[in-house]
């Protein structure tokens, strides 16, 4: 069910479940992946997620689209479908921007790209630091090819250094929370055994072919949520349907979705949250945003988590930075 506004514009009454942060502040359970949401369509389904009830958005400087999200946020704040106080933005510090000094610049370029006066969570993106000026140097589809020459395109920074500039961000009002991404455990360990404020959140690969069980323990042993991107295992990284490694494939999911009336794609989202785990699928098409937020009316088993559990046995990591290995700080 949904109430209408006076510009006849449909308000969703039923927004995803929230965790709590170790701050006290809430995160939605559910949010919007926007990497590889091209320009011309990330603002379009960002506005649909949040006509179809979507409050979290996962962002970031890296992925080239902040201002066209910023404009969709902006259109539907103007048509009363949200404020901005019903809205959880997630930004990333790029790794071309990864050392104190490029801290507070950065993060002051999304609120502006944005148009939002504060970020509710900030991310260290990676622990890998680039030169500004040999990331600038190359094209958009070169950035993420291995470097020719690793000596002179990554810095050594610590990551700690960064880490104390963001606690100012949080001090200043410009983020609400701070977290970490594609961190190891060593690395988070580090943080949390010399900085003032906690890790608030992890945001990392996961998914049932490659569950992060060891950081999900970690997690929940210090308090801090995880976070899920390529929760349902990047199907466009394996092409045609079927494509060995395809997690959507595997029959025990098409098993248990018929029985719940669900897609293989709604159970994994649904086996994460069950975990406590944020959800962040990315799509740009309103049907499946529509499905992927239609998880909450339906319960897995027991017997039926373990069974996507055991899937884990098949699985290998998709998101290996294997291009920047070189660099100090390579977390994997």
């Amino acid at each position: 069910m949904a109430v209408w506004n006076p510009q006849g514009v449909t308000i969703p009454d039923t927004p995803a479940p929230q965790l709590t942060l170790n701050n006290g502040l809430k995160i939605p359970i559910l949010g919007l992946g926007t990497w590889q949401a091209k320009p011309g369509e990330v603002g379009r389904a960002v506005e649909d997620a949040l006509d179809i009830g979507y409050r979290h958005l996962d962002c970031a400087l890296l992925y080239d689209n902040e201002a066209e999200i910023g404009e969709a946020i902006k259109k539907k704040i103007a048509q009363g479908v949200i404020t901005r106080r019903d809205l959880f933005i997630t930004s990333k510090l790029p790794p071309a921007a990864n050392d104190p000094a490029s801290v507070r610049g950065t993060v002051e370029i999304s609120l502006k790209a944005l148009k939002i006066q504060y970020i509710d969570l900030y991310l260290i993106h990676c622990p890998v630091s680039i030169r500004k000026e040999e990331w600038q140097k190359l094209e958009s589809a070169e950035r993420f090819a291995k470097p020719a020459h690793p000596a002179q395109y990554f810095n050594d920074v610590d990551p700690l250094t960064v880490w104390k500039e963001m606690e100012n961000l949080v001090d200043d009002g410009l983020v609400k929370s701070i977290g970490l991404s594609n961190f190891s455990i060593p690395q988070i360990q580090r943080i949390l055994d010399h900085g003032r404020i906690k890790p608030a959140n992890i945001q990392v690969e996961c998914h049932a072919h490659f569950p992060q069980d060891d950081i999900w323990a970690f997690c929940r042993k210090n308090s801090i949520i995880l976070s899920a991107y390529a929760p349902i295992g990047s199907p466009a990284r394996f092409g045609s349907a079927g494509s060995p490694g395809d997690l959507l494939k595997e029959p025990q999911l098409t098993v248990i979705g018929k029985k719940h009336r669900k897609t293989p794609a709604q159970v994994l989202l649904r086996w994460l949250i069950e975990r406590d785990i944020v959800a962040l699928p990315k799509s740009t098409h309103q049907n499946r945003l529509r499905e992927n937020f239609e998880i909450f009316d339906f319960k897995l088993s027991q017997e039926e988590m373990q069974i996507i559990n055991s899937l884990q046995e098949h699985g290998r990591r998709l998101f290996d930075f294997e291009m920047w290995k070189d660099a100090p700080n390579y977390p994997f």
